[in-house]
């Protein structure tokens, strides 16, 4: 008998198509019977980020893997509709600051596109979800999403908990830039993540700067999972980590 059909999570792979590669060949992926679902931040700080923007497109199209939005494709998105360097909320993000975030490589191979290309990123980046759904048999109903929760768009059930679900798309909607940048979820108070009604599966900060050993090892509570190994930060030790949803299997390269 051949192994189970598998769902796997990773998250900001940043701009590193080959060790990408590397891990769906370590894992075994059979886009026929496994699904992945790519927590967002495929693009900068690594060189390849359109590349695997690329490489990965028919796999969506087929539904084998699903990329959600994460601030570095919203950076694109921004760029895309001729943003940068105004007001966008609270933030200014021109190309200087979006090449010290590692968009450097990004931003180039996006001014080498043709106006139809350019046309076609956009429309398949801004129709990215920012969350999915999922169920585990380690973790319950699960919320799969980039950045988290933040603190100040908390949607109530009648019964008291949070629903994670509404505070994620009330954030989303009252101030996309702040949302997608920031990091509230490691800050929210404990009495807070004890109300939440769903566990939470996030990247966006690198583990290594959670970890109180400092490791790349995912960084995880009984409120929520950050699975950001550091592959944008591969200068500082970091790496590209996959979790096994089905298994409840941490696999790094």
């Amino acid at each position: 008998m051949g192994r189970s059909n598998m769902l796997y999570l990773i998250s900001d792979i940043h701009g590193n198509l080959l060790e990408f590669k590397q891990i769906l060949k370590k894992i075994e992926f059979d886009g026929e019977k496994d699904n992945l679902i790519i927590m967002g931040d495929i693009l900068d700080r690594g060189p390849d980020g359109i590349a695997l923007l690329r490489y990965v497109k028919p796999y969506i199209l087929d539904n084998s893997m699903e990329l959600l939005l994460g601030n570095h494709e919203l950076f694109a998105v921004m760029y895309l509709n001729g943003v940068l360097g105004e007001k966008n909320t609270d933030r200014v993000l021109d190309e200087r600051t979006w090449t010290a975030f590692g968009g450097g490589d990004t931003l180039k191979s996006i001014k080498n596109m043709t106006a139809f290309e350019k046309k076609n990123l956009l429309s398949f980046l801004e129709h990215l979800p920012i969350y999915s759904e999922i169920s585990s048999r380690y973790l319950g109903n699960v919320i799969v999403t980039h950045t988290g929760i933040d603190c100040n768009n908390y949607v109530m059930n009648a019964d008291g908990t949070i629903n994670v679900k509404s505070s994620i798309k009330k954030a989303f909607e009252n101030n996309i830039y702040s949302y997608m940048v920031g990091m509230d979820l490691h800050q929210v108070p404990k009495k807070d993540k004890e109300r939440f009604d769903q566990f939470i599966i996030v990247g966006h900060v690198p583990c290594f700067r959670l970890n109180k050993d400092m490791s790349n090892k995912f960084y995880r509570t009984d409120y929520y999972m950050d699975i950001d190994a550091g592959a944008g930060h591969m200068e500082q030790g970091g790496t590209l980590g996959c979790y096994c949803v089905t298994t409840d299997e941490e696999i790094y390269l």
